[in-house]
């Protein structure tokens, strides 16, 4: 389901883009790209793919472990403030964030079971954005800086049907601790307490990253970033012995208006 509307948005987007860049083809091409009339200030539109993933790490050892990977989409509004006119800019915006995972497990007890993991997150970044020109119509760029990144939503779901037909079902959140079970889940509800012992995580964390690209027509752009959290997203009893930062990765695709 995810994937088909990913396929759905991303190709709407692509239209859009195309349609835009066609336009473009209007312009006056001059042998410098400062001649074109540029869009850079313009608010813009992306969307793409997101993979994210932990990092864990205890006091006890120097391992580090990668855990809780997921994959999902981004979409948000975008916007460059000029420092330097068609060099250098402040980028800042407002993006989403959907991830989801289905843990690999079959039974619980005597029940088979679906297991979906899901995060739903706002990236605020404000990231130092330099832009190079590389022909008339193609500019590399390249950007990095901080976001900001607010969890609205994480939790593990699982849900069964039980021996004589009832649905049940129970989910975790991981920002509050809190089980909650619907139905005949007494035995799903005693499993998923023994899978998340003390696992509380934190809303708000913090991130370092950069992104790489190429902006075609002044009007559609494609690029490829990371980042890396630091700020510990165990709270509780975990954090004491525990550290556990998250990494995401981006592909994406974007228009200005």
């Amino acid at each position: 389901m995810i994937m088909k509307k990913f396929i759905y948005i991303f190709s709407a987007l692509l239209l859009l883009a195309g349609t835009s860049a066609a336009n473009a083809q209007g312009y006056h091409r001059h042998p410098h790209p400062h001649h074109y009339e540029s869009a850079a200030e313009g608010l813009g539109l992306h969307f793409g793919y997101a993979h994210s993933f932990y990092r864990v790490s205890d006091k006890f050892t120097d391992n580090v472990e990668p855990m809780g990977a997921k994959d999902g989409f981004h979409v948000g509004l975008t916007k460059d403030f000029t420092l330097i006119p068609y060099t250098l800019y402040i980028n800042t915006g407002l993006d989403y964030v959907y991830l989801q995972d289905n843990p690999d497990i079959d039974k619980i007890g005597h029940l088979k079971v679906i297991a979906k993991s899901q995060d739903h997150r706002l990236n605020i970044p404000v990231k130092l954005k330099y832009e190079y020109p590389v022909t008339p119509i193609i500019s590399a760029f390249a950007e990095v800086g901080p976001s900001l990144s607010f969890g609205l939503a994480s939790n593990l779901k699982y849900r069964a049907r039980t021996e004589n037909g009832a649905s049940a079902g129970v989910s975790y959140n991981y920002f509050s601790g809190k089980v909650k079970a619907t139905g005949e889940a007494d035995v799903m509800k005693e499993f998923i307490q023994t899978q998340t012992p003390d696992a509380k995580y934190r809303r708000i964390d913090a991130m370092v990253g950069g992104a790489v690209g190429a902006k075609f027509f002044e009007i559609l752009e494609v690029s490829f970033g990371y980042d890396w959290g630091v700020v510990n997203q165990y709270r509780g009893v975990m954090s004491k012995d525990y550290k556990m930062r998250r990494q995401q990765l981006y592909v994406t695709v974007g228009v200005r208006f």
